[in-house]
């Protein structure tokens, strides 16, 4: 930290993004690593004198909260980083938190993203959810420890130096990793974080249903020779052998790109999947079975939620606002494999029907293979964007797009096919203040909602919510 700029401030509330907003001398300062309340010295690491503001990161605590706690992951604890004269790394920017207290702060900067973002108020909405103190209260969902660790399925990382590794916060620099307890706990019992990974450039761990034993992809660079790709090969191989822990192990090797190099920049990059041991495809289970089916196969490369708890809490809560019965009829946007595809069918039954959208071809042929042979599902591989302008009218339409939210043509459509509710699940409070204020121009309000703590001592959370026209609220 020689010759950083170092700040004493009183920080203040905490906005979205994982960090406080403090002033100094009439400049806004975002810092991480802070507790509303706190005064704190802070080091600038983003401080142009000509910029609007100037981010930094906590390095001492003078005037503690009662909300702070040792962080329970030392490579993300800043306090700890800095006295070592190191950064912390990314991926738990509210550990140093109680866990009680990063629920309520999720819940404040949740309704103060909806009324800056989407201009509403949700305290002034009629939900049945508020908590004695007026706010909606963030549910903690099961699976995590005390410390809200061990709860990802799914963990992606960097490779430094041919170690696990991850990024500090807005850096592309790589920190090697020692363990990484976020994730759960068979990540950290299979051993990979003693494994040479050289001549990869990232790897994903997925742990299907929570449980061992591990889908390893293993994507190397395209610049790498077949030599070294052939060595980083044989070496995962020989790791394996010894690893009960790790099931299968695919190697991910970015196909040559076409030789017309402006065509070739417009299309995606094309990836070569070479299954070095074990199985190309993971099994997830269903909370929702349909037809006796219980689980749904797909690419470990595919979406699926993160949190071990999350498919079967988000199953329950939309069910919940969704009421929908036999002979229904649903569609489910953004589908993936067909987690919410599956409730619909099992609660539509075969009178009902339910229509599945998914653009991604590895995760629609999934939710194909699923629903083969039930005449009750459609399973359409398409974007949102491209189906949603020729919807039909359906009881209930359920989206669960990515963090950037629906294309407002995807709204507009949905809204036009006059569905009687729509169930909007989302991982982004501002896309989805935003895709609200749209949803209320077109005529809907919000009837119910929910907000999940699916990401513990991250800034992270999830909300589902039930919208219905403006005409159908006013005669409830």
């Amino acid at each position: 930290m020689t010759g950083s700029r170092v700040l004493t401030l009183t920080v203040g509330t905490m906005s979205h993004g994982g960090h406080c907003v403090a002033r100094h001398e009439g400049r806004v300062v975002f810092v991480r690593h802070a507790v509303p309340g706190e005064t704190v010295r802070a080091v600038v690491t983003d401080g142009d004198p000509s910029a609007r503001f100037w981010r930094a990161d906590v390095i001492d605590v003078l005037e503690a909260s009662d909300h702070r706690r040792r962080h329970p992951w030392k490579q993300a604890d800043a306090l700890r980083a800095y006295d070592h004269d190191q950064v912390p790394v990314g991926g738990a920017d509210y550990g140093h938190i109680t866990d009680i207290h990063q629920r309520r702060l999720k819940s404040h900067v949740f309704r103060d993203t909806m009324q800056r973002i989407g201009g509403i108020d949700i305290s002034g909405l009629d939900l049945t959810g508020f908590g004695p103190d007026g706010e909606l209260p963030v549910q903690q969902l099961p699976g995590a420890d005390g410390s809200g660790m061990h709860w990802r399925t799914r963990v992606s990382f960097g490779v430094a130096g041919g170690s696990l590794a991850m990024k500090p916060n807005r850096s592309n620099d790589l920190i090697a990793l020692r363990a990484m307890p976020l994730a759960v706990e068979a990540v950290g019992a299979s051993g990979i974080f003693s494994w040479d990974f050289t001549g990869a450039v990232t790897v994903d761990a997925v742990a299907p249903g929570g449980e061992p034993p591990l889908t390893l992809i293993v994507r190397t660079d395209p610049a790498s020779g077949d030599q070294q790709r052939r060595a980083l090969a044989e070496r995962l191989d020989q790791y394996a052998e010894f690893a009960p822990g790790v099931g299968s192990i695919i190697l991910a090797v970015p196909k040559q790109a076409s030789r017309r190099r402006r065509y070739s920049q417009l299309r995606p990059t094309m990836v070569d999947y070479q299954v070095l041991t074990g199985e190309r495809m993971i099994t997830e289970p269903l909370p929702a079975a349909v037809d006796g089916r219980s689980s749904v196969q797909l690419p470990p490369e595919g979406f699926w939620q993160i949190h071990r708890s999350a498919p079967r809490t988000l199953v329950e809560q939309v069910d919940q606002f969704a009421g929908l019965g036999p002979g229904g009829t649903a569609v489910d946007l953004y589908a993936g494999a067909g987690l919410f595809t599956a409730w619909a069918a099992s609660r539509v039954g075969e009178s009902g029907q339910v229509l599945s959208v998914e653009a991604a071809e590895g995760t629609s042929a999934a939710a194909q293979r699923l629903f083969r042979g039930l005449p009750s599902v459609e399973v359409v591989n398409a974007s949102a964007e491209t189906v949603a302008a020729r919807l039909e009218s359906a009881d209930v339409v359920v989206l669960d797009p990515p963090r950037a939210g629906a294309a407002k043509t995807v709204l507009e459509g949905l809204s036009a096919s006059q569905p009687q509710r729509i169930v909007y699940v989302s991982c982004d409070p501002a896309s989805f203040a935003r895709d609200a204020r749209v949803l209320a121009e077109l005529g809907w309000q919000i009837r119910d909602l929910a907000l999940l703590d699916m990401y513990p001592n991250t800034h992270h959370m999830e909300s589902v919510a039930l919208f219905e026209p403006h005409s159908s609220a006013a005669t409830r």
